[in-house]
């Protein structure tokens, strides 16, 4: 199959000298928390895990904007957490990107964009972040400030033109820190790594302990001519979740990242609920969203009140609102109805006007729910001039007798007279029939 894909390749800087000087659990716990650090980014901005090569990491995406934006909000993280971890878990890394035709064949990638990517990546030192020239005429420029850094010759003819991100003067975010602020918050990488080591410690003791026990399990079952069936990482991260072990839940789901499955919607709902109950909102949006675009149905109604809580959060990143928005309004549509509507009481104007933006969009309001979203507004003291407005114009579109009660009792300084308006048309109105 060939596929237009932009990729993206990272290496550790120091990889090999590092790992000649430190014990193998030593090793096992830096390349966690090179994972730790970098998958979540790669999720938040809808890349694909291709291969995991110890210290090196290949990806794909469908967007070069995405691509480049990840790349900078990948070394905008390990920026700001090399300034507060101790030497010994401080992680450098290289960054490239390239964009073509890719041929996958046997699991192996071939084609020009792998090999661009590669001499583009010997290029690059450590916090960089280097893109071909195919990357940066599709992506869109205003996201990030680039340099040419090379202009060569290929063996095979043509040119390769490679550009540089611009970095800025700040060591905690070089790249600006926009980038990554559109993830939310991220789960604290020691803390992750902490789990997984434990996870993967206790289950080794596990399976020593249990080897002869499940050799004497397959005997028996091929004796009675049956198989034991292996634990689905899905099902099982699935289970966790349902437990409240969101973070258990995407370690399992991590034995998923190099298989066909990785980017199942089943999956990336599954995924999206662990993130949310991690607090990982932006990470949880990017996995629901994903979803949604192969397969609406696949938002189950657990998976439509994650997102209706984020609708209704301080927290969710704010340049994803209208997305989510979208998402709740176009995507899942009238099955929304139900979460949003308990928002329109939401001490938050945001979160009133955005629970019924959503069901505008979806066709589900009713005179009911304007009414309800109007009264909370105009008895909200911290409303806005502008959200009071809005609230006196959704009134004048209520037919309805408290409405017009509504209206008559409104005397604030912001729409107070575009009640007044409304209330003599209506009574022309009345009178004219």
């Amino acid at each position: 199959m060939i596929k237009n894909l932009v990729l993206l390749l990272s290496d550790m800087k120091g990889f090999t000298e590092r790992t000649c000087h430190q014990t193998r659990e030593e090793n096992a716990r830096m390349l966690a928390l090179h994972d730790e650090l970098l998958l979540p980014v790669l999720r938040g901005f809808s890349g694909r895990k291709l291969r995991g090569m110890g210290d090196a990491l290949l990806a794909s995406f469908d967007s070069p904007t995405d691509a480049v934006l990840c790349a900078m909000a990948m070394q905008d993280r390990l920026a700001g957490w090399n300034l507060r971890a101790p030497i010994e878990d401080r992680i450098e890394v290289r960054l490239a990107l390239s964009q073509g035709e890719v041929r996958r064949q046997r699991r192996e990638l071939h084609g020009e964009a792998l090999q661009e990517l590669l001499r583009a990546e010997s290029l690059a030192d450590a916090g960089e972040v280097l893109l071909t020239d195919a990357v940066y005429l599709s992506m869109n420029k205003s996201e990030a400030a680039t340099e040419i850094l090379t202009d060569e010759p290929l063996p095979a003819g043509g040119r390769l033109r490679v550009r540089r991100a611009l970095r800025g003067p700040d060591p905690g975010a070089p790249y600006g820190g926009r980038a990554l602020a559109r993830l939310g918050r991220l789960p604290d990488p020691a803390r992750s790594v902490r789990l997984r080591l434990l996870v993967d410690s206790g289950l080794d003791l596990l399976r020593r302990r249990a080897v002869w026990a499940a050799c004497i399990l397959l005997l028996l079952a091929a004796g009675l001519g049956e198989r034991v069936p292996a634990r689905d990482p899905l099902q099982r991260a699935a289970e966790l979740v349902h437990a409240r072990e969101p973070l258990a839940a995407l370690a399992e789901l991590d034995h998923l990242a190099n298989t066909d499955r990785a980017n199942a919607a089943a999956v990336q709902v599954v995924r999206g609920k662990a993130e949310h109950a991690a607090g990982q909102l932006g990470l949880a949006f990017a996995d629901f969203a994903a979803a949604a675009r192969q397969d609406p149905g696949a938002l189950d109604d657990t998976a439509v009140e994650a997102l209706a809580d984020e609708l209704d959060s301080e927290t969710f990143p704010p340049v994803w609102k209208r997305a989510l928005v979208k998402l709740l309004g176009e995507k899942v549509g009238r099955r929304s109805a139900p979460a949003v509507r308990r928002l329109l009481d939401s001490p938050r104007a945001d979160s009133r006007d955005s629970a019924l933006l959503v069901l505008e969009l979806s066709g589900a309001a009713s005179g009911a729910d304007r009414l309800q979203a109007a009264r909370a507004a105009l008895a909200d003291p911290h409303a806005s001039c502008a959200s009071q407005k809005a609230a006196v114009r959704r009134l004048t579109l209520v037919n309805d007798p408290q409405a017009d009660q509504l209206l008559a009792a409104w005397h604030g300084e912001c729409g107070a007279s575009e009640a007044r308006d409304a209330l003599r048309h209506r009574t022309t109105r009345l009178a004219s029939h």
